[in-house]
């Protein structure tokens, strides 16, 4: 169950993202469809906390430091994608596009993990974005860990978005999708979600966890190199699990 008072407060930190300057309390208020006092009452607990501050000069408020530094501190101590982290360097580097680690969260995926290409033209992603599970490459991989029994019944819960005119359009073709690309040994998107990007997937399962690696990247740069993408993940797979096998399956 979402408890509203706390996912306004992610509202507004995320409204902060987006304009990137300070808001006055009229603007977040307008900005959220919320009343001015509920607004006032978690700007006031954000304010209390040391998270944002009021700029008077600028007519508004915005986040402070602290914010940044208490992500920094767990991001940088996540024991399990420490574990991950320099396998999907290593995979970065040898495929040259964005690499991405997600698990599932009910019809989504979220990503855990993204490392970008160097590339001026790359796909962009950072941890905790979502994707629809069945457009992506990733979500497709994590469903192949599932039964088909299973899956149907995820899809009857899917409203099956037509995101672009290569979106799968109902859960007949994402089921023979899946089928076939477990008989090749990798999923794949093709600018199902996102125009002229092109995702290589497969599934990664540790200690029950249903996960998928991913590498995505513009059409035209992936597009012959598909399979050998597909080896690379592999690879880069297999080493995850030597190094759980190897330490452990507890982070």
């Amino acid at each position: 169950m979402i408890v509203k008072q706390a996912e306004n407060l992610l509202a507004i930190l995320e409204l902060f993202a987006k304009v990137r300057r300070p808001r006055t309390l009229s603007q977040i208020s307008e900005a959220l469809a919320l009343p001015k006092s509920s607004t006032f009452n978690l700007l006031e607990t954000l304010e209390a906390g040391g998270f944002i501050h009021e700029m008077r000069l600028w007519g508004g408020y915005y986040p402070t430091r602290r914010l940044l530094a208490l992500a920094q501190d767990i991001a940088e101590n996540d024991p399990f994608i420490d574990r991950l982290r320099p396998v999907l360097t290593w995979l970065q580097e040898q495929t040259g596009e964005t690499v991405l680690l997600a698990h599932r969260s009910d019809a989504e995926i979220v990503y855990l993990d993204a490392l970008e290409s160097r590339h001026p033209v790359r796909y962009f992603a950072q941890a905790g974005e979502r994707r629809p599970i069945q457009v992506t490459s990733a979500g497709k991989a994590i469903l192949s860990c599932y039964t088909p029994e299973e899956r149907a019944r995820l899809y009857a819960s899917l409203p099956f978005q037509k995101y672009r005119d290569a979106t799968l359009p109902d859960a007949a073709a994402v089921e023979a999708d899946i089928v076939a690309s477990a008989e090749r040994g990798w999923f794949e998107n093709l600018s199902e979600f996102t125009a002229d990007v092109l995702g290589v997937g497969m599934p990664l399962v540790l200690d029950g966890e249903r996960l998928a690696v991913s590498v995505a990247g513009p059409n035209y740069r992936l597009m012959d190199k598909r399979a050998e993408t597909a080896a690379r993940i592999a690879e880069a797979i297999d080493k995850i699990r030597s190094s759980f096998e190897g330490q452990g399956d507890a982070p």
